[in-house]
């Protein structure tokens, strides 16, 4: 580690967020990952330092040292698996949250940035999504990252633990894979169109989503970390921007170039119509602008998947 560069710990090292923010950090800060390996989206790098372990277990806390920044981006993200074994979802996102937040506490970090969840919101009672939207979690997941949410607030007020929680809507980038719960439906619209098939659209595509690239989570955080105006806030991350499942899939054909329509079925019960961010509140205080178009991205991870 380089003398004269702050420290930073990134929790969920090797995720989609955790390796982008790696990868961005690495040349003006010394990073350590700290990650389980138990899904992980690449294979450990050579040039940092990285701690396998679970954030839920304390003693894993012994063997890091101190740091001047946490990125906490480990997190149990499987809402189907929250759903059949709530007690483990909620021991790895609040109880290890709050591990965490102890070990920030004790040695007094300059910065806690938390990545939450759009999954907070549930059903959205108006829209765009604002942070002062109610919060009404429809799954175990997006109850626990909402209780580990309020967890860093309350560490922020009470014991001065300098917080804030970034909100992103629905990721993407080309670090996905086949089963990863984040791909979504970019992914399996890929896959088809891939294999030459027609996308699958349940209901009639009108639905809408906010597709942000986790580089522009990356450029989000960034900005929150010396940030005196980002202490004790939620902020949205998305790119304000309604993209239908519809407009999804044409642009993934007209991205293949072959000759597919889209196929479409019943619609899937207890599924969120409409979900996109108002991001004002990143934009006034952060000067924050997502800079990766939805096409670029998607032409990014298309032609990764084999």
């Amino acid at each position: 580690m380089e003398k004269d560069l702050e420290t930073i710990l990134i929790t969920g090292g090797l995720g989609q967020i955790g390796y982008h923010a790696y990868s961005e950090l690495k040349s003006r800060y010394n990073v350590i990952l700290l990650d389980d390996q138990s899904s992980p989206k690449v294979a450990p790098p050579d040039d940092v330092t990285l701690i396998k372990g679970k954030i839920q277990d304390h003693k894993i806390y012994e063997s890091i040292p101190d740091v001047d920044f946490i990125l906490h981006c480990a997190a149990q993200i499987n809402i189907n698996k929250s759903v059949e074994n709530p007690i483990f979802d909620a021991n790895v996102n609040i109880l290890g949250t709050i591990q965490l937040l102890e070990f920030a506490r004790k040695i007094n970090v300059e910065r806690f940035i938390y990545v939450s969840s759009a999954a907070t919101y549930g059903q959205p009672q108006f829209l765009p999504i604002t942070e002062d939207h109610p919060k009404n979690p429809v799954s175990p997941y997006g109850m626990s990252k909402y209780v580990a949410e309020k967890y860093v607030l309350l560490y922020s007020q009470l014991y001065n633990l300098r917080s804030s929680v970034v909100l992103p809507f629905n990721i993407y980038s080309s670090l996905q894979k086949e089963n990863d719960p984040y791909s979504g439906v970019i992914y399996k619209f890929i896959k088809k169109v891939k294999n030459n098939e027609s996308p699958i659209i349940e209901d009639d595509g009108k639905q809408t989503r906010d597709f942000v690239h986790a580089m522009d989570v990356v450029k989000a955080i960034e900005l929150i970390l010396k940030n005196e105006k980002a202490i004790g806030r939620i902020f949205n991350v998305g790119t304000g921007i309604k993209t239908t499942i519809l407009e999804l899939a044409e642009l993934i054909i007209s991205i293949s170039g072959k000759d597919i329509s889209p196929k479409f079925v019943e619609p899937r019960k207890g599924d969120i119509r409409d979900s996109y961010a108002s991001i004002e509140l990143a934009k006034e205080l952060l000067g924050f602008s997502p800079s990766i178009k939805l096409e670029e991205g998607l032409t990014e991870l298309y032609n990764k998947i084999m």
